[in-house]
């Protein structure tokens, strides 16, 4: 009867008693548009330069800095008809014929795992953390690779990091003018910030 008793106080310890793992909570950010800015880069047919920008419109980041590694996530959507490189001939083009905006007015990427973290030494540091997801963009799924740096605050995020993707794998087609292509590649950049949500 003694041994019963034993067995029946251990259970109710493991089962009542709240694990670290439990007690640490997840806590979510919302990406905040007007805060966020992602800028891409390509080679125009002459060589330059262009510089686009694209607004986020809506995100999300979960995560809990003990066990970042097995519940941290983001996802994030981006308007594509945003597009705005401040030639409005040349926006319209990416618009309507590149990006086709009509058809897919939005770009997405979902985390799928976090590959890889470098804490930091003090809370004033930034993380280096990176990302693998699954990008969706002109109805097309791809998985990226995406280092970015994390300054992590109490009420607030704030992630920055680029990658590179390359406009074919997602059947865009490359744009040319009187016959020059311009770069296949485009190099994007970005700055998110997130708020801490209740």
């Amino acid at each position: 009867m003694r041994r019963g008793w034993c067995f029946l106080w251990l259970l109710s310890l493991v089962l009542i008693s709240p694990s670290a793992a439990a007690l640490a909570e997840v806590q979510r950010f919302r990406l905040v548009p007007d805060k966020s800015q992602i800028v891409t880069k390509v080679k125009d047919p002459f060589g330059g330069i262009v510089n686009g920008v694209l607004l986020l419109r809506q995100g999300e980041a979960r995560g809990d800095i003990d066990r970042l590694q097995e519940v941290g996530s983001v996802s994030l959507v981006i308007d594509s008809r945003s597009y705005n490189s401040n030639i409005g001939l040349r926006d319209q083009d990416v618009q309507e014929y590149y990006l086709e905006v009509q058809q897919y007015p939005v770009i997405r990427f979902d985390s799928t795992d976090i590959q890889k973290i470098e804490r930091p030494q003090s809370p004033e540091d930034l993380w280096q953390i990176t990302v693998r997801g699954r990008l969706e963009l002109h109805g097309v799924h791809r998985e990226v690779i995406v280092p970015l740096r994390l300054l992590y605050q109490t009420n607030k995020i704030t992630a920055e990091g680029n990658f590179r993707f390359v406009l074919e794998d997602f059947n865009i087609r490359v744009p040319t003018l009187l016959f020059l292509k311009a770069g296949n590649q485009v190099d994007v950049e970005f700055r998110i910030v997130g708020e801490r949500q209740p």
